[in-house]
């Protein structure tokens, strides 16, 4: 996990990127900056980890490397999104590390401008919001996905 310090860092760094892959969960959907996600996934079994807490799906061997799997919907306080029989893994860099973050489905990967959110959500997530944005007429929160698993 990276520090509060390392956290805020990740936010600057990503200004006002283009590009997005908007994702649902819980019928809500979200997106993370296409410059951060290396890879969709299909789905494919996972090792789970005894103890784990309930957003660590497990491990996933990609490549010959093995992944630690983490739930979006869990992180973000919703239903578990790996959960759903045709799950998607977004493979994201967070720092020097890659995870894979289940969604239940990708529905865009597309240019779409940020906008500041109307309302700070609460929480934990207020944190990496990064504002709100417009893919085919339909909204969605963009996130920074170092802060969403830090």
């Amino acid at each position: 996990m990276e520090s509060t310090q390392a956290a805020d860092d990740a936010v600057m760094t990503v200004a006002n990127p283009t590009r997005w892959v908007v994702f649902v969960c819980a019928q809500q959907r979200f997106g993370f900056p296409l410059e951060q996600v290396s890879e969709i996934v299909t789905p494919r079994p996972f090792t789970r980890l005894p103890g784990a807490v309930p957003a660590v799906c497990g491990l996933v061997g990609l490549r010959g490397r093995v992944v630690t799997v983490l739930d979006a919907g869990i992180m973000l306080g919703l239903e578990a999104a790996a959960n759903a029989p045709d799950h998607r893994l977004l493979l994201v860099a967070v720092g020097t590390r890659r995870v894979a973050i289940a969604v239940e489905e990708v529905v865009s990967v597309a240019p779409a401008q940020l906008q500041p959110p109307a309302a700070a959500p609460p929480g934990r997530l207020a944190a990496a919001v990064l504002g709100t944005a417009l893919v085919d007429d339909s909204p969605f929160v963009a996130l920074e996905p170092a802060v969403l698993v830090s």
